[in-house]
């Protein structure tokens, strides 16, 4: 059981869909709930349509937008309909925690059913309200309260063909509204992040304390004092701009016969008022005084300003190439940031200018025989733009031999890259030695703080210290590399009392997870990250929980030979195997896998499985289902049958890396 899948999983999805509901159901059967499935499909789909796809990361804002804008927008039905559904859904965040499924970054599972307590009440005002609707659910809706059913497509098609005859009145007004809202509220599913590594914040703050761009900036903020006069155009006087080039060291060349014709104190003049920390009022700039606290804060300050960056007026020349890359600085700019954070290596800067430059060239017409010197003068203005960044203390700017990972995607197949863009940059990348770029701490902090505000999942090594230990396992199986999560996993033991104290309680997590296929990841990744991982997994063997899933690990490994299984054991991972594809693939894969084996085996394995003593009795008793659809009317085969029919049909999937 996952509980994040790639955006192209479909049948992953679900499966894991499926078996979600399938569960929860049959939990909340044992505590006498009614409820509503579709509630959970719905919250589901909530979760792996959002820009982080992780289905089990929940928070207050999420679970009041998924009740009070989702539902209303996207369930066809009244609120009297889906009377179920807030009450559903809180047993469903329940469900999650209580079965360790729920991300540990998420909030508590208390402030979760207080929002979906408070969210309930407003429920119903929110679902007869038609501008929540969504375009579908309007038109839905609106034949509903024409007698049309809404199971009946052809009643539907025949409904909204007599709209657009003119034959039913609809505010056409509201439609328009609800369309554009509709567009603008499309959400992309951003890719994955790795984790990165960061400073503990003191650290951090010290080196922001160091930055050239805090220093400018709090002595900016300083001689501005009382308030300082500008000209009429709104920029500053000439002597006091002298005087700035000359405090702030800004390298400005004061030949000139207007402030703004000093690009670098521009910039600094631009990023000031972006970061709020001063203000024009009637003709003078002053200090915003409520903004004191973040001027003496050195890491808010430089994060304030350094998300202020991607907007135009960055560029310090006025070339016909500087002003392309200034034009489009809001989304090149944020692009190459989210691309350099996270990188194991410093990235060629060839790379990043190459793709600037396609992005680029869209918004202007050039010849062909000149593309190539725009090319040049783009990439030159582009080098300009990581030198204001490094000097702001954002980017480390070296040179050196090209990593290899920056050469692999440069193949005939990529239909990303066209063919000269690759021999170009092939050809740059085999130089001995190319610039480099890759982002400081600070920045890494500051990029990160960005993309978590815009809903990304952005995971830094160590913080999940406090996490349980189920938490911890789930998300390092799903999201880190081996080498990351053997960090997260070796941080943590340390934390917890160090192997001693921590080992069990991360086996007894694996030992309590109702899901197989979770199980196992969560076992693998754990086993991987400890230097003697094999020698835990034998010792497993015998473990009443975890025996079948660590015989399993060791003979995909190659450290056990099938052949060399006793027959018990053999029949366990055999059942292991087959509750795997069940949970991965569905009743309905794992009955067509079974269908496929000769029909003497398949009445055998209709006795042996439920009978083996495998300690999943939820599962075994959803595969005795899917035997029974199967089983023919023969007679049992032998054991030594079952050896034979163990292929890779009926193995779960590997951990994705």
């Amino acid at each position: 059981m996952r509980t994040y899948y790639d955006e192209d999983d479909y049948e992953g999805y679900a499966a894991g869909q499926d078996l979600l509901v399938r569960r929860f159901t049959t939990w909340a059967a044992t505590q006498d709930r009614e409820i509503d499935p579709f509630a959970v499909i719905s919250a589901l789909e909530f979760r792996h349509t959002s820009i982080d796809g992780r289905l089990a990361y929940w928070t207050t804002p999420l679970v009041r937008d998924f009740l009070l804008t989702c539902v209303p927008r996207t369930i066809s039905a009244t609120a009297d309909e889906a009377v179920l559904v807030p009450e559903t859904f809180r047993l469903f965040l329940r469900y999650l925690h209580e079965t360790e499924l729920a991300d540990p970054m998420g909030e508590p599972l208390a402030d979760l059913e207080g929002a979906a307590v408070k969210a309930a009440a407003e429920f119903p005002g929110a679902m007869a309200d038609e501008r929540n609707f969504g375009v579908g659910k309007y038109w839905v809706m609106t034949a509903v309260r024409h007698g049309v059913d809404r199971e009946d497509s052809d009643a539907l098609n025949a409904f909204l063909a007599d709209v657009r005859d003119g034959k039913h009145p609809y505010d056409a007004e509201l439609v328009a509204e609800i369309a554009a809202r509709q567009a603008l509220e499309q959400t992309v599913r951003a890719l994955p992040q790795l984790p990165v590594s960061l400073p503990a914040e003191p650290e951090l703050a010290a080196a922001a304390e160091r930055s050239s761009l805090v220093v400018k900036l709090r002595k900016f903020v300083e001689w501005v004092g009382d308030g300082r006069t500008l000209t009429g155009t709104g920029v500053l006087k000439l002597a006091d701009a002298r005087e700035l080039v000359a405090l702030l060291d800004t390298g400005d060349d004061l030949d000139v016969r207007s402030s703004a014709d000093l690009p670098n104190l521009a910039i600094l003049f631009e990023l000031a008022k972006r970061a709020r920390i001063v203000r024009v009022i009637k003709g003078k700039l002053v200090r915003v005084a409520k903004v004191a606290p973040l001027v003496k804060d050195a890491l808010a300050l430089w994060t304030t300003a350094f998300d202020a960056l991607p907007e135009r007026g960055l560029t310090t020349k006025e070339s016909s190439y500087a002003l392309l890359l200034d034009d489009c600085l809001d989304f090149v700019l944020p692009d190459v940031l989210n691309t350099v954070y996270g990188m194991p290596e410093p990235i060629p800067v060839v790379r990043l200018a190459e793709s600037a430059w396609l992005a680029c060239a869209e918004l202007v017409d050039i010849g062909p025989s000149i593309v190539p010197i725009w090319r040049e003068g783009f990439a030159a203005e582009f080098g300009e733009l990581l030198t204001t960044l490094a000097e702001f203390g954002a980017v480390e700017l070296t040179s050196g031999p090209a990593d290899p990972i920056f050469s692999m995607d440069l193949v005939p197949e990529n239909p990303e890259l066209p063919p000269d863009v690759q021999d170009r940059l092939r050809a740059a990348l085999d130089a001995p030695s190319v610039d480099l770029v890759a982002l400081t701490p600070l920045a890494t902090y500051a990029v990160r703080e960005r993309l978590r505000r815009e809903g990304r999942f952005v995971p830094v090594v160590g913080e999940l210290a406090a996490a349980g230990p189920a938490g911890v396992l789930g998300v390092v199986a799903e999201h880190f590399s081996e080498e990351e999560a053997a960090a997260e996993i070796g941080g943590w033991l340390a934390a917890h009392g160090g192997r001693e104290a921590g080992l069990p309680l991360l086996l007894d997590a694996v030992r309590a997870c109702p899901f197989r296929t979770r199980a196992s990841v969560m076992l693998e990744i754990l086993t991987c990250s400890l230097p003697d991982g094999d020698a835990v997994l034998h010792g497993l063997r015998i473990d009443s929980a975890l025996g079948p899933i660590a015989t399993q690990l060791l003979v995909e490994r190659g450290e056990l030979a099938p052949e060399g299984l006793e027959p018990l054991e053999s029949l366990l991972c055999l059942a292991e195997q087959f509750l795997g594809l069940l949970e991965s693939a569905g009743p309905e894969a794992t009955a067509s896998t079974l269908a496929e084996i000769p029909a003497g085996e398949r009445a055998h394995l209709a006795e042996a499985l439920p009978a083996s003593g495998h300690p999943d009795r939820v599962g075994l008793a959803e595969l005795a289902e899917v035997l029974e659809q199967v089983r023919p009317v023969l007679a049992a085969h032998p054991l030594g049958g079952l050896a034979r029919s163990r292929g890779n049909k009926g193995k779960t999937k590997k951990r994705r890396r």
